[in-house]
């Protein structure tokens, strides 16, 4: 493997594990090709999306009947009967489950319907192993459904576990022994000829990569691996590791998340939505949709994605509920008035009209969710992985990325609606949803969280004042500065500052307790991103000190230096969609960006030119379930709904807007970049300044990029003892002169 040198065998092994990679996704797309095509309404019947629903329904109709026989003093009308749907599906469960109701005139017919049936059991097994999750493998209480939403596989709840005496699914075993796998040959065989460090390094980015990709032990741990595994590979030390557990992106996460938890104890946005739907009276579906998904969009610009759809969905759902009661006792005033036939045709049409729109809706808020998440640094958990890479940390603001992703999002959102629309709503002929539901849901909200009070007036004040503090934070930076004109804050302090006032205020609803308090913070805060950002961090801090950094540079010159810059992020883009789409949002964030990272050093190249579009990627996750928080939550709540989201209704909404975007992402991306960051531009001197860049600052004139230059960046080679340092053309000088102090 050896052979040809080091740069030899990196070539090598990428082709091979794409070649791999290709074999998994192929496997992948054929198991959940065939969900989709087993995964229709009988097969999915389950009696907990199904025929449980009969006699709820039933109940329903009956109560609905007696009220109105009560309210006019007059005979009830003839029982309904059930939609067609729930009656099939009821018709369903009892055949197979009850054996002496079995008709066994045709058994034929019976044991061909027994074996698609355990076909269609089988293959929801191997999908649900495949990370194709159904809502009733997910559980649905809010503390535990935040976990799920970052480790669906860790917490599903139906799949097989056969291996490892219970623990692991199959998936799980895979990742695991291929991990180790590769792990043992680079850190034992050290086939990166030169550089032992560096073989030993990409070992363990590839068992990271597997564990994280194939959830074996919650991710949050697997962060922990750089800090157990890099000082005893003589990688780098103990002190250096730690050190990217904590920093100012931790500190950042704080106190976005604290705000985040104070605005679900109020229950402000819902509050705010309820009285906005009620001024236009009877809601259409299209103003509903456009309504959640802007709400949506809205609040996921300042907070985070998991908060937006725990805060969102319920409300939804309770409001489809509603409307659904609302058409069942409709049709129990229409038996009397037009007669039954009509009423159970009119009552079918209406549930399948209202399912349908539930869909629409909770599907909107999840693709609105990850997009307004794309808008802000806070938003998407892909973005703090950004904002933390050592190379770009000093340069990406709030401000500065809102700008930037901002009319990105804006753009996607629409199109987003648009596709939804198209699907959901263009061909439905439910009405709407009327005001005295609307009325009924105040009410109800009202006597759990009671009138307006001083606590949700004070909490939404904090809220507006920390955006304003990222929005201004470049401004305000100029201010405070120390006597060398280096500015002394950046925008984890405008986080914490109003976060903290949320502890010294006090209550009017809780007396003698603040705004928020310790209980609420450690039951709803979750604590493990600060490691998997943390873990992420770590990785590229052992590129940079195992010299792996160099090694893939080299190895992506080439490409980058010889495609447009368009076409460039066009497929980054593509192929980091694509990975987060089958695997995981975060996963795929975590470990693409300190590899790029260190590609750019290497290959002399703006690092936002392959960064920025990498992380745009990774929030446009619509296909597929287990792809983001977002479409996990709302999978898992929609277990609620009469009829579940199942996976079919995510690809088909899905694939469609996931190419349009891609078509138009990456030019917007592009315009973007070269107007806020210079992407355009050659490798930037702020980056040579940030710490432990191994670069200097040159002046050295030539063409770097198509520019001409008068000075330019000089990477460091420390494998050559770090005298030398290499241009963007690829040219060696001596370094001595351009570093202070003598070689680095």
């Amino acid at each position: 493997c050896g052979r040809g040198g080091p740069q030899h065998f990196v070539d090598r092994s990428f082709r091979c594990r794409g070649i791999c990679l290709s074999g998994h996704i192929f496997i992948f797309v054929v198991i959940f090709v065939l969900i989709v095509v087993v995964d229709d309404d009988d097969v999915d019947s389950s009696p907990e999306t199904g025929a449980n629903h009969g006699p709820v329904l039933l109940g329903r109709l009956e109560e609905g009947q007696k009220q109105f026989a009560d309210q006019t003093d007059g005979p009830a009308s003839p029982p309904l009967k059930l939609p067609e749907a729930a009656v099939k599906s009821k018709r369903s469960f009892v055949d197979n489950s009850n054996d002496d109701t079995k008709d066994t005139s045709e058994p034929g017919l019976s044991r061909a319907g027994t074996f698609l049936s355990r076909a269609g059991t089988s293959l929801q097994r191997v999908g649900s192993n495949m990370q194709l999750q159904r809502a009733s493998t997910l559980p649905t209480e809010d503390r535990e459904l935040r976990h799920a939403a970052t480790m669906p596989v860790m917490f599903d709840q139906e799949s097989d576990r056969s291996c490892c005496c219970g623990l692991w699914k199959v998936q799980q075993l895979f990742g695991c022994l291929l991990g180790l796998a590769l792990a043992l040959y680079f850190v034992i065989a050290e086939p990166l000829e030169g550089s032992a460090s560096a073989s030993r390094m990409l070992g363990v980015t590839l068992l990271i990569s597997c564990f994280w990709i194939f959830e074996v032990i919650p991710v949050y741990m697997t962060a922990l691996f750089p800090m157990a595994l890099l000082p005893f590979l003589n990688i780098t030390t103990s002190e250096f590791i730690a050190q990217s557990y904590w920093n100012w992106i931790s500190l950042l996460v704080v106190g976005t998340y604290l705000m985040d938890i104070a605005l679900e104890e109020v229950k402000l946005p819902r509050r705010v939505v309820l009285h906005v739907l009620q001024r236009f009276g009877t809601v259409r579906p299209g103003l509903l949709l456009a309504s959640f998904m802007v709400l949506a969009w809205g609040l996921a610009l300042f907070c985070n994605t998991i908060a937006v759809a725990l805060l969102i969905s319920p409300f939804v759902i309770n409001l489809m509920n509603a409307a659904q009661e609302q058409a069942l006792n409709t049709a129990a005033v229409n038996s009397v008035e037009e007669g039954e036939q009509e009423a159970n045709n009119a009552l079918d049409k209406a549930s399948k009209q209202i399912e349908k729109l539930a869909h629409g809706l909770l599907l909107g808020i999840t693709f609105a969710g990850s997009i307004g998440g794309l808008a802000t640094l806070t938003g998407n958990i892909g973005n703090y992985f950004l904002a933390g890479e050592g190379l770009v940390s000093s340069h990406i603001t709030w401000a500065n990325w809102f700008f930037f992703a901002a009319p990105i999002s804006f753009v996607c959102v629409f199109l987003a609606y648009g596709m939804l629309w198209l699907r959901y709503v263009r061909r439905c002929d439910f009405t709407g949803v009327d005001r005295e539901v609307l009325e009924d849901e105040s009410r109800q909200f009202e006597m759990v969280a009671g009138p307006l009070s001083r606590d949700e007036v004070v909490v939404g004040l904090l809220q507006l004042v920390q955006v304003c503090l990222f929005m201004f934070g470049p401004l305000l930076r100029k201010v405070f500065t120390n006597q060398y004109g280096e500015s002394l804050v950046n925008d984890a302090t405008w986080a914490c500052s109003p976060a903290i006032l949320l502890f010294l205020i006090p209550s009017s609803r809780r007396p003698g307790q603040a705004l928020l308090t310790w209980p609420s913070v450690h039951q709803n805060f979750d604590f493990g991103l600060l490691l998997l950002i943390g873990g992420s961090l770590a990785i590229s801090q052992g590129f940079s000190d195992s010299g792996l950094s160099v090694l893939l540079g080299n190895s992506a010159a080439n490409i980058v230096k010889h495609l447009p810059p368009f076409v460039l992020e066009l497929v980054i883009m593509i192929i980091v969609s694509l990975a987060a789409q089958i695997f995981s949002c975060i996963g795929v964030a975590a470990a693409v960006l300190p590899v790029l990272e260190s590609a750019a050093l290497s290959a002399v190249v703006n690092p936002l030119s392959l960064m920025l579009p990498a992380t745009v990627a990774t929030s446009f996750v619509f296909i597929l379930p287990t792809a983001s928080p977002c479409n996990i939550i709302v999978l898992a709540k929609s277990q609620e709904l009469s009829q579940s989201l199942r996976l079919r209704d995510f690809i088909k909404s899905g694939v469609p807007l996931s190419v349009i975007t891609m078509v138009i992402a990456p030019a917007l991306v592009c315009l973007m970049g070269m107007l806020v960051f210079e992407t355009g531009s050659p490798f930037p001197p702020w980056a040579c300044e940030a710490a432990g860049a191994g670069c200097v600052w040159a002046p050295i004139p030539g063409i770097v990029q198509g520019h001409h230059v008068s000075s330019q960046a000089c990477v460091v080679q420390l494998n050559l003892g770090g005298n030398v340092c290499q241009l963007w053309n690829r040219t060696m000088v001596d370094a001595t002169p351009f570093v202070p102090g003598g070689p680095l």
